[in-house]
């Protein structure tokens, strides 16, 4: 079945801010100058809400032309009759996969065929973003990581937190909760927020939201290391642990976010505080994940310290940590530790590790099989064997590292106590130079079913790789523009039983947004389709 023309999903508001396209892309610097907030700049790190009607954008103002640098929401579906960023990008899928002639499809998008496709990849020239900016706020400069955590305990809550190198803090802000799409429950009206004691016409965060610079909100008086660049967070019983990566410091700190107990359903009510800094970690740390836990150490209430990766620029190891809550003492004091190092000497030297990625496939389907009876237990146990796939990019030499995250269960007697981790890494997969970022997402396959794929950025050869696990092998190199940067997913399946999935891609280099089209069915698989800008090149080259 034809889709519906693109032009209808077009309002006048889009045509209105094209028009203007251009207007912002001229900058120029002063100090104290308000950042662009309806324009990306120097863009980094993306998320996608777990309903999918959001994607946070963390602006850096990587050459401080600007007082700060911004946080952003652009919708992702309808808003207020404005059509969003996956609506344009589907259409503009469906459209070229009809058949329909790529200029009456950017004609109909209020854009023009691209006439610089080497430089800015896609069928058209980028569109203005301004019309999918729903809110912002401005941070300190060179925002980087951005993790969001959502309430775990059945009622509603969520928190975006990015860490801000310039300041150095971690700034948090209290979002809405749209886990229920059509019930979204937001810290302030509408469905839009980006809510952080922010004041001023350029809406700058409070210090109240900014983690780590008094030293009176943190038990043991800390303040925040140098340079945090990458955050992780998992869920514990009562609290939710956060670890920063610090790389000129050598060390990872300890954010612990709470949220209200009791009969206390204000959701937006708690403050994450700084609680520990773990010190001596090996030079130059880079980039924090998360170890994914089985569904058994919840299912039957086991012992279990979340655990985080940590990998370094200076030195071929990955550090092992562990989140203690120290729960018995009086107050609790959270603590980390260093529980193992895991060593890089699979394709050299690799002494310039950066991300790291778990593969939780075949665990998750395994877990999601098991029925809700006196066999739970020892199924999710059962489950325990499933491979559960580990990834490690190297930029020296370029390689994709590719392992397993083991895990069995350990006993009391006859009684299951915990279970035990461990990673093994055997092999070595050559990539383009410069990879800097490797993450796991969805494709829909030629069967219309959700596959797994491991995407690797190279930030320095302007590709993603496409790796697919089960061939073993790279699938497609996706050519970007430049300075490929951060990404983030954007699958679901419908009710209809039909999957989709997109990725969004950051240009660092350029300050814009892609879509790339992650449907192996259509022939624009794997290619951007649809860019937000407009495209903007650093200013030594303007």
């Amino acid at each position: 079945m034809k889709a519906a023309p693109i032009s209808r999903l077009v309002t006048c508001a889009l045509g209105a801010a094209l028009a203007a396209l251009g207007a912002g892309s001229c900058f120029t610097g002063s100090d104290g100058l308000l950042p662009p907030t309806e324009s990306l700049y120097f863009p980094t790190g993306l998320v996608v809400s777990p309903g999918r009607t959001t994607l946070y954008v963390v602006n850096s103002d990587f050459d401080l032309q600007y007082n700060g640098g911004t946080v952003q929401a652009l919708n992702l579906a309808e808003a207020g009759g404005q059509p969003g960023v996956r609506e344009l990008a589907r259409a503009v899928a469906t459209a070229i996969a009809d058949g329909q002639d790529p200029a009456e499809v950017c004609g109909e998008l209020g854009s023009t065929p691209n006439t610089n496709v080497s430089l800015y990849p896609g069928p058209c020239e980028p569109i203005d973003v301004k019309p999918f900016v729903q809110a912002f706020a401005t941070v300190g400069a060179f925002g980087a990581g951005v993790t969001l955590l959502s309430r775990d305990d059945g009622q509603p809550g969520a928190r975006l937190f990015v860490t801000v190198r310039g300041d150095p803090s971690v700034t948090y802000f209290d979002v809405p909760d749209d886990r229920d799409p059509g019930q979204i429950v937001s810290p302030c009206e509408g469905d839009f927020c980006l809510e952080c004691a922010a004041a001023g016409d350029d809406q700058r965060c409070g210090r109240s939201h900014r983690i780590g610079e008094n030293i009176f909100t943190s038990q043991r008086g800390l303040l925040l290391p140098t340079e945090p660049i990458s955050v992780a967070s998992a869920v514990a019983r009562g609290s939710d642990p956060l670890v920063i990566a610090h790389q000129t410091a050598a060390t990872a700190s300890l954010v612990v976010n709470t949220w209200p107990e009791g009969d206390d359903t204000t959701p937006f009510s708690a403050t994450p505080s700084l609680e520990y800094l773990l010190e001596g970690l090996p030079e130059a740390p880079t980039v924090v994940t998360t170890i994914p836990p089985p569904a058994l150490v919840a299912s039957a209430s086991l012992a279990y310290r979340p655990g985080f990766l940590v990998s370094h620029r200076a030195e071929n190891v990955l550090s092992v940590l562990r989140y203690f809550d120290d729960a018995n003492a009086s107050p609790p004091r959270p603590f980390l530790t260093k529980s193992d190092d895991v060593t890089l000497t699979i394709s050299g030297a690799n002494n310039d590790s950066r991300g790291m990625a778990f593969d939780t496939t075949r665990r998750d389907a395994c877990e999601a099989e098991c029925p809700a009876d006196d066999t739970l237990t020892a199924c999710l146990e059962g489950c325990l064997a499933e491979k559960v796939g580990f990834y490690v990019v190297s930029r020296e030499p370029p390689s994709l590292l590719i392992g397993e995250l083991l895990t069995e269960a350990t006993r009391e007697g006859d009684a299951l106590a915990g279970v035990k981790e461990s990673l093994s890494l055997d092999e070595s997969v050559p990539l383009p130079i410069g990879p800097s970022l490797v993450s796991v997402g969805k494709v829909v396959g030629p069967s219309g079913e959700l596959e797994t794929r491991v995407f690797v950025v190279c930030f320095d050869s302007r590709f993603v790789v496409v790796y697919d696990p089960m061939l073993r092998k790279v699938e497609s190199m996706i050519r970007t523009g430049r300075g490929p940067f951060g990404i983030a997913f954007d699958t679901a399946v419908n009710d209809a039983g039909e999957a989709e999935s997109f990725m969004y891609l950051t240009h660092f280099t350029d300050s814009y947004l892609s879509v790339i089209d992650l449907d192996t069915r259509r022939l624009s698989y794997a290619t951007p389709i649809a860019s937000f800008g407009p495209p903007v090149p650093p200013r030594e080259e303007q």
